[in-house]
């Protein structure tokens, strides 16, 4: 990892035009080829300055390619902006929970979902993650080969129901989950789409549909009674749930409608982006057999034969370290956006209210200025001498500032002991040379993870 910075940012004096990238078509803007290869589109956008200007249809949009300008702009100057565009357009499927909310709103939900996440309640989840992930693990089979994403998905899933929900009783629960799924994962290309931006000039635009709110209101509909059983129950279940409807502040308790908006932020974060992380990571460690030594090494000492528990997350540092690289080559968050609601500069370039900003982790984190060989695999990047310490504002699998994820720490814990259940009893190698494609939707996940797992003992 690189510790040198760039001092990128113009001089704060005066204002310049950012540079529009080249490429820009008639209607479309640069919107094609951020369908065509978008991973490639925000990586080379870095050659044309710390800021530039790119057009998703008639849109303007400003992207931030210096790290010391994303942190000014998380941080510094994180009052000045708010959600983006990008985000009308999600919320119709995301509804307004954390990850659409704005301003105030997001503020009073923040506090109040805190405690849900503390440390003492994060160890009881943990029960939920490690029992779930070690029956997972005993599904597969010595010696066969599967495709891992959907054993993924359903173990991210089981994981995420049994954390919200100590006892889900309602038979309409999963079903409604799996079809809200369906339509998120199309979210981030909608948001993109040159379509939506010109819809907000010609309304009645002949081809443009809105996303389908059907999905959405049937899970809505299904987390609304379960929340009325608990509301009658009245008792703390031990799960993320009761925390929701205990939780309370200046202004009272949240509504069951805020509720149920804060049920569907979990269900994205705790889906999506944790899914393709595992994914990404046992993807890895398959193709290096010298790292995965290194991992069934420190597995079998800190476990001795035992299942994966929470207690034993602060030893298992080589563990953290793939997954901190695994975070940084793949980040599931690959594109983040804001909107100035006040005149701002940044880098030389004044915004005007209403202004569209994005960023992208993924082409942060694979900046040759930013680490050393960046397209490398390596987890011995990071340091080995206790907790991983990771660089703030160059290294954002889980945001920074005040919309840093509230659920990192339970992320954390859930992919640590995923990983180390699925990896501690069998050498896992890949099942053919096909290369895996990413798929760039509203996370970044492998298309397919057809691996191999053979039966080891550990010593």
């Amino acid at each position: 990892m690189r510790t040198d910075k760039r001092t990128d940012t113009a001089p704060e004096r005066t204002s310049a035009a950012a540079p529009t990238a080249p490429g820009r078509l008639p209607l479309a803007g640069h919107a094609p080829w951020l369908h065509r290869d978008a991973l490639r589109f925000v990586g080379e956008l870095r050659r044309h300055g710390p800021v530039a200007k790119i057009y998703i249809g008639p849109r303007p949009v400003h992207v931030l390619n210096s790290g010391e300008l994303v942190r000014e702009l998380l941080t510094v100057r994180a009052r000045s902006f708010d959600k983006g565009a990008m985000f009308d357009a999600l919320r119709v499927p995301l509804g307004d929970g954390l990850i659409t909310a704005a301003g105030d709103r997001h503020l009073r939900h923040r506090r109040m979902m805190q405690p849900a996440f503390h440390h003492d309640r994060i160890a009881r989840y943990a029960r939920v993650m490690a029992e779930r992930a070690q029956a997972r693990s005993a599904a597969w089979e010595p010696g066969t080969t599967r495709d891992l994403m959907p054993d993924i998905h359903r173990l991210t899933l089981d994981i995420l129901l049994g954390t919200l929900f100590a006892h889900p009783q309602d038979p309409g629960l999963r079903p409604a989950v799996k079809d809200w799924l369906t339509v998120k994962y199309h979210s981030m290309r909608l948001a993109l789409s040159p379509l939506h931006a010109w819809a907000e000039h010609v309304p009645l635009l002949r081809g443009w549909r809105p996303p389908d709110p059907g999905p959405l209101r049937r899970l809505v509909a299904v987390q609304r009674r379960i929340v009325e059983t608990y509301r009658a129950d009245g008792r703390d279940r031990g799960d993320l749930l009761s925390m929701l409807l205990l939780a309370d502040g200046p202004d009272g308790a949240l509504t069951d409608a805020e509720v149920t908006d804060e049920l569907i932020t979990l269900f994205l974060a705790g889906t999506g982006t944790v899914s393709a992380a595992l994914a990404w990571a046992l993807h890895e460690i398959s193709r290096r057999p010298g790292v995965q030594r290194r991992l069934h090494d420190e597995l079998d000492t800190v476990l001795a034969g035992r299942p994966p528990g929470f207690e034993h997350l602060p030893a298992l540092l080589h563990t953290r370290r793939i997954l901190t690289e695994t975070l940084r080559l793949h980040p599931p968050s690959w594109l983040l956006m804001r909107r100035a609601v006040q005149p701002v500069r940044l880098g030389g370039v004044r915004f005007a209210p209403g202004d569209e900003v994005f960023f992208s982790p993924y082409a942060l984190h694979r900046d040759p200025h930013l680490y050393e060989d960046p397209e490398r695999f390596d987890p011995e990047r990071w340091p080995r001498d206790g907790a991983v310490r990771t660089p703030r504002h160059t290294y954002l699998p889980f945001g920074a500032g005040s919309r840093l994820c509230i659920g990192e720490d339970f992320a954390w814990t859930e992919l640590t002991l995923a990983l180390a259940a699925l990896t501690a009893h069998r050498r896992i190698t890949p099942a053919d040379d096909a290369p895996v494609r990413p798929l760039v939707g509203t996370v970044l996940r492998p298309d397919r993870l057809l691996l191999t797992g053979h039966p080891r003992n550990p010593s």
